[in-house]
């Protein structure tokens, strides 16, 4: 089964890719990604992602705006190759294609001599979405997902009006409190319980 693997920061791992053709592998920082890397700075919410046609994989960039890369050139829909590196994001991408099959290697000399016409990019076909998780990755070190920045800033908004509303009833109290005491006051030295300013 072909693979890819995926190197940033001091991490790498593997992936198997799917063997049905048109299925895609999204690859971005979002949860609904096959591949979700939210801690990977320069990668975009769907950065590009893998497709099996009838003669290879190809990768496709997704409008992601830094662009995706093959051995630094840029690149919008091409077959995967293996030992080009591609980069999306701070991330790199090898490809690991599928064992070739026994019988090939048992091709006649003159077949292995010809040359091999390069293989074109694969027409961009209308294909409809399927996200299929590509399963969990054998990394070198448990990656921990961050707290989404939108929840976090969420509380911290929540928090903050909670100060406020809690400041104002104390401060309301207080207020309260020292009315109550002149009130109090009045009352014992005058008779009456206006404050003596208010009389």
């Amino acid at each position: 089964m072909a693979s890819i693997n995926v190197t940033y920061s001091d991490i790498t791992a593997s992936y198997d890719l799917p063997d049905e053709i048109g299925v895609e592998v999204i690859i971005g920082t979002s949860e609904d990604c096959s591949i979700d890397m939210p801690e990977v700075q320069g990668l975009a919410a769907e950065h590009c992602c893998i497709t099996l046609f009838e003669d290879g994989y190809a990768i496709s960039d997704l409008g992601s705006g830094a662009g995706t890369f093959a051995n630094g050139k840029p690149v919008e829909n091409e077959y995967m190759v293996a030992g080009v590196v591609y980069q999306v994001g701070q991330a790199t991408i090898t490809f690991v294609p599928d064992e070739a099959p026994a019988a090939n290697a048992a091709a006649p000399a003159a077949n292995a001599a010809a040359p091999a016409a390069p293989a074109a990019a694969p027409k961009k076909k209308k294909i409809v979405k399927k996200k299929k998780k590509v399963g969990s990755p054998t990394a070198k070190r448990p990656i921990s997902r961050p707290t989404s920045p939108d929840r976090t800033t969420a509380t911290l908004n929540y928090n903050k009006k909670m100060e406020q509303i809690n400041t104002f009833y104390v401060v309301a109290v207080l207020i309260g409190a020292f009315y109550a005491g002149l009130a109090l006051y009045s009352w014992q030295t005058t008779g009456n319980p206006l404050p003596i300013f208010m009389q």
